[in-house]
């Protein structure tokens, strides 16, 4: 009688398997990534200038504050 509810329970765990394996989805490849913009042509220097500009205009603010 043990027996036959041990071959039971591994049937039964045998189709529950096959049919999760059954309905498990494909995988599938990421879609390829999208180009990248192109950036445009800027002065060597400009970064540095607006960089410095902006750290002009925070210290000039928190003398005025302080």
């Amino acid at each position: 009688m043990i027996a036959l509810a041990y071959l039971a329970t591994v049937a039964i765990a045998a189709m529950v398997l096959a049919v999760a394996l059954r309905r498990r989805p494909t995988p599938t490849n990421p879609p390829a990534p999208a180009p990248a913009p192109a950036l445009a042509a800027v002065d060597g220097g400009a970064e540095i200038r607006v960089i410095l500009a902006a750290t002009h205009q925070l210290a000039a603010r928190l003398s005025t504050a302080a």
